[in-house]
């Protein structure tokens, strides 16, 4: 089971951190909106309090750790607010349990199938290579080396599920918000998700970075506040 905090009344809001944040990450927001609004902070598998198991995960494990806080709390729905890591597994439970996602707010999301890039081509023809002829390869992403056992698994499952395919099943629309300096899910995926998630609206915050929703606190409270209010459900 998940571990998580919930507290505040009202409408129900799930907030999903990011690969490596925990229960914490998203703390400044849910404090600022459970004045109004019943919200949980989740550690996912292998973060916070929740242990990882010792075997490798897919995201549609962690879509169901989710759906277990669901029953296990009887939320009929809730809105979902999901960052990077967070934003993929929101997606695909949104994609599994339409019913239970009453909003979706993905903030810098990932996911998304990246653009072409001929240098990553080279990159990855080349560690093949070196694999092929018995070497050790090229050094992978900081996050993959830093991790042990199982976790590597779950990584390399994670990172090789695109979500692009679940968006036109998504029926709850969505809020995408994102930092226009975003190094690590470009600013062009906030415009695939806007075009490929019916009723999507998107904002850009000019001044923030993959961690737009701390670079621009208020901006993004406030937007999230009227997302939700916007048709009085």
């Amino acid at each position: 089971m998940l571990n998580y905090i919930s507290y505040g009344k009202g409408k129900n809001i799930i907030f999903l951190h990011g690969w490596g944040g925990c229960t914490a990450s998203f703390k400044g927001l849910a404090d600022a909106l459970s004045s109004e609004y019943r919200v949980t902070l989740v550690d996912l598998y292998g973060f916070g309090e929740t242990p990882h198991p010792e075997f490798p995960l897919t995201l549609d494990d962690y879509a169901e750790g989710v759906a277990r806080i669901f029953r296990k709390e009887n939320i009929a729905e809730a809105v979902l607010v999901g960052h990077s890591f967070g934003g993929r597994v929101a997606v695909r439970f949104a994609r599994k349990y339409p019913g239970c996602c009453l909003k979706l707010v993905l903030i810098d999301a990932a996911g998304l199938r990246p653009r072409f890039s001929l240098k990553k081509t080279l990159r990855v023809a080349c560690h093949k290579l070196l694999k092929a002829c018995g070497r050790k390869g090229l050094i992978g992403s900081a996050d993959y080396a830093a991790l042990t056992g199982a976790m590597k698994g779950t990584f390399l499952n994670i990172i090789r599920d695109y979500t692009d395919k679940d968006l036109r099943y998504i029926s709850s629309g969505a809020l995408i918000l994102w930092g226009k300096r975003d190094k690590d899910t470009p600013p062009y995926m906030a415009k695939r998700f806007r075009k490929r998630i019916k009723g999507a609206v998107s904002i850009v915050f000019p001044d923030a970075g993959h961690y737009s929703y701390l670079d621009a606190f208020y901006e993004t409270l406030f937007a999230i506040k009227a997302y939700i209010g916007a048709d009085g459900r």
